[in-house]
C-alpha cells in the first residue's frame, strides 16, 4: 500500500447516525439517510458498534424515546454515499 492509499485511508471515520422524528413524534428508520442526525464520530467501525450498543443499554427505560432511537441507530462510514455530502 503506498502513501497516497493509507492517507485516503486515514480519512475514513464512521458516524453513530439516528433517525429523525416522524410527524408522528417516532424514529423513522425509512428516512433517507442523508436526514439522519449524527450522534457522534469514531475512528473505526468497532468503536462505532461499541458507543451504540452502550448508549442503548444506557437507556433501557421502557418509556425512554432514546433507547428507541438506539435500536434503530446505524454506524455509517463517513464517505458513504447515501450521506448525500
Amino acid at each position: 500500500m503506498d502513501r497516497r492509499h493509507l492517507a485516503v485511508f486515514g480519512l475514513l471515520g464512521w458516524y453513530l447516525m439516528i433517525p429523525p422524528h416522524s410527524a408522528s413524534n417516532q424514529y423513522d428508520d425509512r428516512a433517507p439517510l442523508s436526514h439522519w442526525f449524527v450522534y457522534s464520530s469514531h475512528d473505526t467501525a468497532h468503536e462505532c458498534e461499541g458507543a451504540k450498543f452502550l448508549n442503548r443499554e444506557g437507556n433501557k427505560d421502557s418509556g425512554n424515546a432514546m433507547h428507541h432511537a438506539f435500536e434503530q441507530a446505524q454506524c455509517i462510514a463517513s464517505d458513504d454515499p447515501r450521506l448525500g455530502k
